[in-house]
């Protein structure tokens, strides 16, 4: 686990931007935003509060492609308090707006990281990684 963790860790070091979208060809990833179970955006985090981190995925691409959309978050110091994905496929020109959940169990500032891979298996980027702060009371 040790070594799958320091792996990840090189890999979003290398692909790190702070753009608004995020693009390594023929898809895209939009910045993340926080919402509630509902879909509404939120601002304010509470401990034990469910925040969706929820972002556009688009294909820009002719055919088919399966995608991994990962959330990273990484507490004050930098070490990885979550990670999560969630897998799907995208038509030719389709964009989707894929979410995963987190809940914070501690209060403080925690960089939210999402990005795109072909899997999880294979691990090959299809977006650089987009980055927002939050903090948590």
């Amino acid at each position: 686990m040790k070594t799958s963790l320091f792996l990840l860790g090189s890999v979003l070091l290398l692909g790190f931007t702070q753009s608004a979208l995020a693009t390594d060809g023929g898809i895209t990833v939009t910045q993340p935003i926080m919402v509630d179970p509902f879909g509404h955006a939120i601002s304010s985090f509470q401990v034990g509060q469910e925040i969706n981190v929820q972002s556009t995925v688009t294909n820009h691409d002719t055919s088919n492609q399966k995608y991994a959309y990962m959330l990273q978050v990484l507490g004050s110091n930098g070490e990885t308090e979550y990670f999560g994905s969630n897998s799907a496929s995208l038509e030719p020109t389709q964009s989707f707006n894929a979410s995963q959940m987190w809940i914070p169990t501690n209060s403080g500032q925690y960089n939210i990281q999402v990005f795109v891979w072909d899997s999880l298996s294979s691990a090959i980027p299809l977006t650089g990684v987009l980055s927002t702060t939050i903090t948590v009371t």
